[in-house]
């Protein structure tokens, strides 16, 4: 891969965020936390990442709200942004995808599965990068001595 994955990672359970650092490939994602709303779209801002894994219920600037800035505040339709969330009732669902999110994920999920997840969703603005990265992603499951399931 020629550069990592930019991925921030919005999330205030610190459970939640081993799964993603345990998950997430350093080889192909470089990550950055944040628990905190408003912090997570100054970091947005300024790093400008690939990817925002974003939680609905987080602290400071609500999920959906922070996704609402950086669609429309932000005119950002590039950034590939994924919610993970355990609020999965419909209405909740529809309200984020007219926002232009590319997956959404409901919790709880595994850290053999959250890598794939979250590339799938990738994939459906940026298929190019997204297979560069699933060839890698094979490649380290397949390598010897490589963690089984991950």
């Amino acid at each position: 891969m020629t550069e990592k994955l930019k991925t921030l990672i919005i999330e205030d359970s610190k459970p939640i965020q081993v799964i993603y650092k345990v998950g997430l490939s350093d080889t192909i994602f470089e990550k950055r936390f944040e628990a905190d709303g408003n912090t997570a779209l100054e970091i947005y801002k300024s790093w400008r990442p690939d990817i925002i894994v974003l939680d609905l219920t987080i602290q400071g600037m609500s999920g959906f709200l922070l996704l609402k800035e950086i669609r429309e505040g932000q005119k950002d339709a590039i950034t590939t942004v994924v919610v993970a969330s355990s609020l999965s009732d419909g209405n909740t669902v529809i309200d984020i995808l007219k926002l232009g999110v590319a997956g959404y994920i409901v919790k709880p999920f595994t850290h053999k599965e959250i890598g794939k997840k979250i590339l799938d969703s990738y994939k459906r603005m940026h298929p190019e990068r997204a297979e560069e990265a699933f060839a890698v992603l094979n490649a380290d499951r397949e390598a010897p001595g490589a963690p089984k399931g991950r």
